[in-house]
C-alpha cells in the first residue's frame, strides 16, 4: 500500500503545481488515443471478441497449430494468442492469452512464455503509423516489419531456453491435449477459477439472444480501450513533466518519453530535426520496447 500511495502524492503534488502542463500532455496522450488506438484497435477488438463469443478460436487452433506450435513449441491453444498478437498489436496479444487462460486453453506457465513474445506492434501500426506519419519513408517499411517480426521470435526461442524451459516428463503426459493440461492447472487456482465461474455466470445470463452477445462484445470492446486510454493520458502527463525539466536536452527529453509512452515519444521525435538514422533507431527502440505504458495495460 506504501508503494502505491508514495507516489500517488508526489504526482498530487506535480499536478498541483504544475496544472497547465499536466492538462497539455492529458490532453495530448487523449489525442494521440482518439486518433490512433481507437481506430486501429477498436475493429480488432470487436472481431475478437466475435471470435471467442460464437466459438472460433478452435478454428484458428485447427488451420495455425501444426506450424505454431513447432515453430514455438506451444500447445495447439497457444495459436490463437500467437496469431492475434502479430496481427493486431499490443495489448491484443496480452487480452488474448488472457481470454485463452480463463477458457481453460492454456496454463499459467505456458500464458508466462506466451506473454515473452505476443504482445508486438502491429504491422498496420508499423507501417501506417510510425513508417509513413512519424518517419516518413516508404522504403523503410519492409525492413522495419522484418525487425518487428523477428524481434519476438529471437525472443521466444530465448524464453524457451532460459526463462521457460520444457519439463521433463514422459511419453504419456506429453501426449496431453492442451485442455485437459490447462484445465487441471486452471482448477488448482483458486483466483482463476473464481475469475472462470464469474464470467460463465455473466455469459449465461446474456447468451440467451445474439444481440446480448452483440452489445458485450462491444461493451467489453469499449472497456479495454478506455483502459488503454487512461494509460496513454497517464503516462504522458508523466512524460510531459519530465519535458519540461531545465537544461534537459532534446534526445534525453525524446528517450524517456519514449521509454514512458512510445506513442507521445514517437510524436516529439517526429518534431524533432534529428538524422534519419537516429530517427529510426529511437523509433524501433520505442517500438519494440513498447513504453511501461504498455506494460502497464499488459498488467492490467
Amino acid at each position: 500500500m506504501f508503494k502505491i500511495l508514495m507516489p500517488a502524492i508526489v504526482f498530487l503534488i506535480l499536478l498541483l503545481l504544475f496544472p497547465s502542463i499536466c492538462v497539455e500532455g492529458a490532453g495530448s496522450g487523449l489525442r494521440l488515443w482518439l486518433n490512433t488506438m481507437v481506430p486501429t484497435l477498436f475493429p480488432f477488438l470487436v472481431v475478437t471478441n466475435l471470435l471467442r463469443e460464437y466459438k472460433g478460436i478452435p478454428l484458428f487452433e485447427r488451420v495455425f497449430s501444426p506450424f505454431l506450435s513447432r515453430l514455438f513449441r506451444i500447445q495447439p491453444g497457444g495459436a490463437y494468442p500467437v496469431i492475434l498478437g502479430y496481427l493486431c498489436g499490443y495489448p491484443m496479444g496480452a487480452k488474448a492469452v488472457a481470454d485463452c487462460i480463463c477458457a481453460k486453453r492454456i496454463n499459467r506457465r505456458e500464458a508466462g512464455y506466451l506473454l515473452t513474445f505476443t504482445n508486438n506492434p502491429s504491422p498496420a501500426y508499423m507501417s501506417g503509423y510510425v513508417c509513413l506519419y512519424i518517419l516518413d519513408s516508404k522504403a523503410s517499411r519492409l525492413p522495419l516489419l522484418v525487425i518487428t517480426f523477428l524481434v519476438p521470435v529471437i525472443t521466444a526461442l530465448f524464453s524457451r531456453h532460459f526463462i521457460f524451459p520444457r519439463k521433463k516428463s514422459g511419453p504419456a503426459s506429453r501426449m496431453l491435449s492442451s485442455s485437459q493440461a490447462s484445465g487441471r492447472h486452471f482448477l488448482s487456482d483458486p483466483s482463476l477459477k473464481a475469475m472462470s465461474v464469474s464470467e460463465s455466470e455473466h455469459g449465461n445470463e446474456l447468451s440467451g439472444t445474439s444481440k446480448a452477445s452483440w452489445d458485450r462484445c462491444l461493451t467489453q470492446a469499449c472497456e479495454v480501450l478506455v483502459k488503454v486510454g487512461g494509460f496513454m493520458m497517464l503516462f504522458s502527463v508523466i512524460s510531459a513533466l519530465v519535458c519540461r525539466i531545465p537544461g534537459l536536452p532534446p534526445m534525453a527529453a525524446c528517450i524517456i518519453s519514449g521509454l514512458l509512452e512510445q506513442t507521445t515519444g514517437l510524436a516529439l521525435l517526429k518534431e524533432q530535426s534529428f538524422s534519419p538514422k537516429i530517427k529510426t533507431v529511437l523509433a524501433m527502440v520505442f517500438v519494440c520496447f513498447g513504453g511501461l505504458s504498455i506494460a502497464a495495460q499488459t498488467y492490467s
